[in-house]
């Protein structure tokens, strides 16, 4: 009887930790095709950070176990933005959506902050400093515990 039960935790954890790897193959394919392009915010009573496309969406669908890999990528120029919306969007129980709309004007330039991330909107495209995105960085990995 103890050898069926060695049998059964042993494959017990090689489909876990075969699943397990899968998944974070999985995670690190969809970081790949990021773009803050899939990133948008919606200003209604709150200012509310959106995703858009199926490559983000899949990532918050994934949840916490893709944290690391986003983490990873917060302070990319490309892919900054879009990694903090997922974490904000994965993580969504840690903080609360801001009251809108606390947008500042420098012509024809708007700034806004999204969950500590000052994001800077210039033409419809998203973009934030590199400093910004390297302080969010170290937040969301203590928050992460990355």
């Amino acid at each position: 009887m103890t050898n069926l039960l060695k049998k059964i935790v042993l494959t017990f954890l090689v489909f876990n930790l075969s699943l397990s790897y899968a998944q974070n193959k999985e995670v690190d394919s969809l970081i790949q095709k990021l773009d803050n392009k899939d990133a948008y915010i919606v200003l209604t009573k709150t200012t509310s950070p959106r995703l858009k496309g199926n490559t983000a969406n899949r990532i918050v669908e994934i949840g916490k176990i893709a944290s690391p890999e986003l983490v990873k990528i917060l302070d990319s120029e490309n892919q900054g933005i879009v990694a903090h919306f997922i974490l904000s969007k994965i993580w969504e129980e840690v903080w609360e959506e801001e009251v809108c709309c606390n947008i500042r004007s420098i012509g024809e330039i708007e700034i806004m902050t999204i969950n500590g991330l000052e994001i800077i909107i210039e033409n419809n495209v998203l973009f934030s400093t590199p400093e910004s995105l390297k302080k969010e960085k170290e937040i969301w990995k203590k928050l992460c515990q990355v």
